[in-house]
């Protein structure tokens, strides 16, 4: 099966964000890759698959700012080779248009940026 989601390389980006179970303690992480279904991040916290999180965030070209806001689920739970904690997210209740923003910047990075995204 080919992989279907864009990764973009987070010092390209500029992405900010971070994540809570309650809405009232917040973790910092480093987004790894984002698409316009779900993140890669790494953090400090070890979290269990199925967590449900409160994601806030925003990703920048440093031209246009877009502003991240929904639920999180955790799909995947690991380790990088450095040892810090490594997930896969699946965005959850992302309103459509927020989606459809999240979808346009993505491939605006992909044709602005070719050479710098992974895939």
């Amino acid at each position: 099966m080919q992989e279907k989601r864009i990764s973009v390389r987070t010092d390209l980006l500029g992405v900010e964000a971070r994540v809570s179970e309650d809405n009232k303690n917040w973790i910092s992480i480093l987004v790894r890759d984002i698409s316009d279904n779900g993140i890669g991040f790494t953090a400090e916290k070890e979290l269990k698959a199925g967590t449900k999180l409160i994601l806030e965030g925003s990703v920048s070209d440093h031209v246009k700012h877009l502003n991240i806001g929904c639920d999180l689920s955790i799909m995947f739970a690991g380790k990088t080779p450095e040892g810090k904690f490594l997930y896969g997210g699946k965005f959850l209740n992302l309103e459509k248009v927020r989606h459809t923003e999240l979808s346009i910047f993505i491939e605006m990075m992909v044709t602005k940026y070719p050479p710098l995204l992974q895939e």
